[in-house]
């Protein structure tokens, strides 16, 4: 069991800091959408946002325990993120409107696949040694 974790340690660890920068994300997204009636896709570009933040701090420091290059490191997170957020919308979108999925699996549906796509490009580009 400890030669799987330790093969598979970034991205379990990075499912563990993902699901908790979603927490982070799906509680402001549905604050602004259902609470204060923003636009879904507004409301997602908002809450990506501090996702992302949540999701940097806990990868850098936690996972892959790189502190050095903050401000590239930061750069490029961010930058794998917005490009995860554009595919995250699409997805959404694709999702809640057009096929007519409830909001809430959307969303969840959305993360997970958007997800996939930032760790391959975080762990490879983003926080490589």
């Amino acid at each position: 069991m400890k030669k799987l974790f330790e093969r598979y340690r970034h991205f379990i660890l990075y499912v563990i800091n993902g699901s908790i920068a979603t927490v982070v994300d799906m509680g402001i997204f549905f604050a602004l959408s259902d609470g204060f009636g923003l636009h879904f896709l507004a409301s997602n570009a908002i809450s990506v946002f501090f996702g992302m933040l949540t999701s940097f701090e806990l990868n850098s420091r936690f996972n892959f325990k790189k502190t050095d290059l903050r401000f590239r490191r930061f750069i490029s997170f961010a930058i794998v993120c917005f490009i995860g957020m554009g595919l995250g919308s699409l997805l959404l979108t694709t999702f809640y409107i057009w096929i007519g999925l409830p909001k809430f699996i959307a969303k969840i549906m959305s993360v997970m696949l958007a997800g996939v796509f930032q760790y391959f490009f975080n762990k490879n580009i983003t926080f490589k040694k």
